[in-house]
């Protein structure tokens, strides 16, 4: 009777632990992307069991019991949370993500309900009583530390803005000049806070496109409030903060052969590694693929870059001009590692070809998506 809420409670622990952006957890889950995928699941599931034990306990919809209540406020939170991540697409992200932060009020309020009632058998000094200790903290300081540590202490690197450059009507890139070094990998990405009156609070997660030392560079397209504040808006010596690189798109790794497919603004990890590199010691196939010229970005710095390596096999690709990018009649060899970015439909589908055809080939490529 009480086995379903106990591993409801234990699965939403970890979905506070996989929150923290942890990165031993984010080397066992290969990726921030994937730690954010089984948040999401894990909540769904803990979500489907509390409902199936207020089914099975017959509960109403309020009780004379105080420790019964907390376990309806609980459910009666959650669901309405549910309804929020239902229309987070439409509500800005800050809006967002502050409602979403009630799923650790209901989170408590589920401890309450289980420890009143299951008080004497979960505090006893036995394997039961270990095993709920060790998942109520995991859970607790977990959530805590998200909710209202992370945004303080997560965030070490402070910097400024020290460039900004329009690159076409819904791009920029921006230059960032750390107060000390900042490592990273070529293809990461970090999330980035600014501290400029009128700008969300939260930071949002970008591609690195390069920088050295202290320097830094990010390539931003306008696709929602956040992203179109930054074009319109962002001034130069703005406050800045980076918390850390994620990622494990590491263009410095892969085969002798690789190919590189960038979708749109999915150029910017590619970026990184040829603003930071001059020459390349891998045989690369490079396709860019863009729809419209106005939406292209780096062209030139592309054309450049192969005409300086023999090994680059540059593709730009248009698909008002050229059509959409095809992979049909091309071959892949096994010693191949072939690195994607871009929508995850087009990474996705892509993926899905390139395996068919040479299940042996290396494909590496994440997408992200934090709501």
């Amino acid at each position: 009777m009480f086995i379903v809420p106990g591993v409801a409670l234990t699965t939403l622990a970890l979905t506070f632990a996989l929150a923290t952006k942890s990165r031993f957890l984010e080397e066992i889950f290969h990726g921030i992307e994937n730690m954010y995928f089984f948040h999401k699941v894990m909540a769904v599931f803990s979500m489907v069991l509390l409902v199936m034990h207020n089914v099975a306990m017959g509960a109403g919809l309020w009780s004379n019991s105080l420790a019964t209540n907390f376990g309806h406020m609980a459910i009666y939170l959650f669901f309405s949370i549910i309804l929020v991540v239902y229309l987070g697409k439409r509500l800005k992200y800050e809006v967002w993500r502050n409602i979403h932060r009630f799923v650790y009020l209901a989170y408590i309020l589920g401890l309450l309900h289980a420890y009143l009632i299951l008080g004497g058998t979960l505090l006893a000094p036995t394997f039961l009583g270990l095993v709920s200790l060790v998942y109520t903290l995991i859970g607790l300081l977990s959530g805590f530390y998200i909710i209202f540590l992370y945004q303080t202490f997560g965030f070490r690197n402070y910097g400024r803005v020290k460039g900004i450059k329009y690159l076409n009507h819904d791009t920029t890139e921006i230059e960032l000049e750390m107060r000390r070094d900042f490592t990273y990998d070529f293809g990461q990405f970090a999330f980035l806070k600014i501290f400029q009156e009128g700008f969300e609070t939260a930071a949002h997660p970008f591609s690195i496109s390069g920088g050295q030392g202290k320097t830094i560079f990010f390539t931003i397209k306008s696709s929602g409030d956040f992203t179109t504040d930054i074009y319109k808006k962002l001034q130069v010596g703005t406050k800045v903060a980076i918390d850390r690189s994620y990622g494990h798109m590491t263009l410095k790794d892969g085969r002798d052969k690789q190919v590189w497919i960038a979708g749109g603004i999915g150029i910017t990890p590619f970026i990184s590694y040829i603003r930071e590199n001059p020459l390349l010691d891998k045989e690369v196939d490079f396709f860019y693929a863009f729809t419209g010229a106005e939406n292209a970005v780096y062209v030139d710095m592309l054309r450049d870059y192969a005409s300086k390596n023999p090994k680059l096999t540059l593709h730009i690709v248009d698909s008002n001009v050229d059509g959409y990018l095809n992979f049909d009649n091309y071959d892949l060899s096994d010693n191949t590692t072939v690195f994607m970015c871009g929508t995850v439909k087009m990474m996705t589908t892509f993926a899905k070809i390139f395996h068919e055809k040479n299940p042996k080939t290396e494909l590496v490529y994440e997408g992200f998506s934090f709501r």
